[in-house]
């Protein structure tokens, strides 16, 4: 456990927040034991403290369930903690165990918001967090979306809603709160693990590139999130009105209208189609391209498609079985 000497600072800005009850995922670092207090000291009491433990660090781990517990305790909050083992989820499901991490917490954070009956979930993220998402997004190859890394609030699919209220906010500036507040949280020690593709982006690449840009990136990065997430909203927007136009059931009919659109239009609805069918993991950039080119009265009637389905052209429509 860590504690920071007392200096002077001024308080980071809450960019969002709940309208009643939400959950909070604090992990015990120092970014969530800094949203925690700001949200107190702002009243806001109406709160679920959610500690899910990946049983990644055995003792350390153990510890940092304590940890929050402990603080959830002193400030008279609910406290709800998990436990997971995330390493055999990985080998169970064929993960990386960063993902199989994420995806343990979604799980149990859907599982709270049941039990609690809030969709809110409020997480620490910040800015520099924005600039290491946006950077390995463009690494496996983004489109807009990726580009547009973490939203202030993501609302998901299974019905959470994600609200980052330090989404705007400067590690720095965390780092100077919790200092002159002189309060306590918890080192996890893989942070500094070069194991770790994120660790590697945040300690080796960040600094390579603002050393090679001759500024910051961090800034330039979140401004590139901002922009591609404006364009994104336009081009997903006129995509929803052409995809509710078009669907008929699971068919995608006006073919003759759809191949008139402009490409980056035309992806999304196709895009949108499979998703809202399939409900499948892996439909991505090269499967929604081949099947837009089916509206092609000269392309292939049928594509195969993950998951043993297909896609079919038949009389002026597509249709997925």
């Amino acid at each position: 456990m860590s504690s920071a000497a007392p200096m002077k600072s001024a308080s980071p800005t809450l960019a969002c927040l709940p309208d009643g009850k939400a959950l909070l995922g604090l992990s015990g670092g120092r970014d969530s034991v800094a949203l925690l207090h700001l949200l107190l000291a702002a009243g806001h009491r109406d709160l679920v403290v959610c500690h899910l433990n990946h049983r990644l660090r055995g003792r350390e781990s153990d510890e940092d369930a304590a940890f929050v517990r402990s603080l959830a305790e002193k400030a008279g909050l609910t406290c709800e903690i998990g436990r997971t083992d995330v390493k055999a989820l990985a080998r169970k499901k064929k993960l990386s165990i960063e993902t199989a991490a994420r995806e343990a917490r979604h799980a149990f954070f859907t599982r709270m918001s049941r039990k609690h009956g809030t969709r809110d979930v409020l997480l620490a993220h910040h800015a520099d967090d924005q600039a290491e998402t946006i950077l390995g997004n463009v690494l496996r190859g983004c489109g807009l979306e990726g580009l547009a890394g973490m939203g202030l609030v993501t609302d998901l699919d299974n019905g959470l809603s994600f609200l980052r209220p330090l989404l705007h906010t400067r590690r720095a500036e965390i780092d100077a709160y919790v200092a002159s507040h002189g309060l306590a949280y918890r080192e996890d020690s893989s942070n500094a693990s070069s194991e770790h593709r994120r660790n590697r982006l945040r300690h080796e690449a960040l600094p390579l590139l603002s050393e090679i840009a001759g500024r910051d990136v961090v800034p330039l990065l979140n401004r590139l999130g901002t922009i591609a997430e404006l364009d994104a909203f336009y081009l997903n927007d006129e995509a929803t009105a052409w995809f509710e136009a078009c669907r008929e059931g699971q068919k995608l009919t006006q073919l003759d209208s759809l191949r008139e659109l402009d490409t980056a239009i035309l992806n999304r609805v196709i895009g949108f189609w499979l998703r809202e069918h399939l409900k499948l993991p892996g439909i991505g950039f090269d499967e929604i391209r081949l099947v837009s080119s089916m509206l092609l009265p000269e392309s292939p009637a049928k594509l195969n498609l993950p998951g043993g389905h297909f896609a079919r052209r038949k009389a002026g429509y597509l249709w997925v079985e």
